[in-house]
């Protein structure tokens, strides 16, 4: 009789033991499992780029790409911020309280995000990647031009190279200081303090990703994952082991 209520109990802490080891290893998969890159709430992509010039062995299918607008009030001569995204959702931006700035006769503001059809040139030695997006504000009802202090910005950039986020400002372009998604998701956010067009650039000449580095990235992602499960897998082995030698 003590020896089978002494299984018995082995059983229970057994499961128990089980049951705490499914905890832990969910709770990690759930904090190392990618979240939602560069901004709350946006879902990894599955549908293809839309490009506003497609490469040739794309154009037969290739969708062109939205735009997207979001109008906010002025309130005591204050504009709330919030978020505009095109309908595709491959340009977001996002403004702070008070960062859009009107006269004291506007009773709104339209904030739009357009795809540029005729981009400028880009400098020397590097090529547009993607779409350039024009990000603007006109007060309402006036229609006159807004003005902003900063604001965030989110392009998704097509599979290939890609370098940085830049900037033009009616004259010249800029390379933005530029978070990357994690994980190798195909997004990047920069900061703007103006209005103008944006876009995602790389070396001219640059060549996309390999088997090796999609690989190195995957390994560098998941590594220390792996180990956590292996590590658990080999504990609990040891206790059962314990527990029969115990029974």
């Amino acid at each position: 009789m003590t020896r089978r209520g002494g299984r018995r109990t082995a059983r229970g802490a057994l499961g128990g033991l089980a049951v705490v080891a499914g905890l832990v290893l969910a709770a990690v998969l759930r904090a190392w499992l990618p979240s939602p890159p560069v901004y709350d709430g946006l879902v990894l992509p599955q549908q293809p780029y839309d490009y506003v010039s497609p490469p040739p062995n794309l154009s037969s299918s290739n969708v062109q790409p939205s735009s997207g607008e979001a109008t906010f009030p002025v309130q005591n001569g204050k504009v709330a911020g919030g978020g505009v995204e095109t309908d595709d959702r491959q340009a977001i931006a996002f403004f702070g309280l008070d960062a859009v700035h009107v006269s004291a006769s506007a009773v709104s503001v339209k904030l739009r995000i357009d795809p540029v059809t005729n981009p400028p040139p880009w400098p020397a030695g590097w090529q547009i990647h993607g779409n350039v997006y024009k990000f603007s504000g006109v007060e309402q009802p006036s229609g006159a031009p807004a003005a902003v202090t900063s604001f965030q910005i989110t392009l998704r950039y097509p599979p290939g190279p890609f370098q940085s986020l830049w900037f033009y400002d009616g004259t010249t372009w800029h390379e933005l200081s530029t978070k990357k998604a994690p994980n190798g998701d195909p997004f990047a956010g920069a900061t703007l303090t103006a209005f103008g067009e944006a876009g995602a650039g790389a070396p001219r000449g640059a060549q996309g990703d390999t088997i090796i580095t999609i690989l190195a990235r995957l390994a560098e992602t998941y590594g220390l994952l792996a180990f956590i499960i292996v590590f658990g897998v080999v504990a609990v082995v040891q206790e059962i082991r314990r527990r029969r030698k115990k029974a």
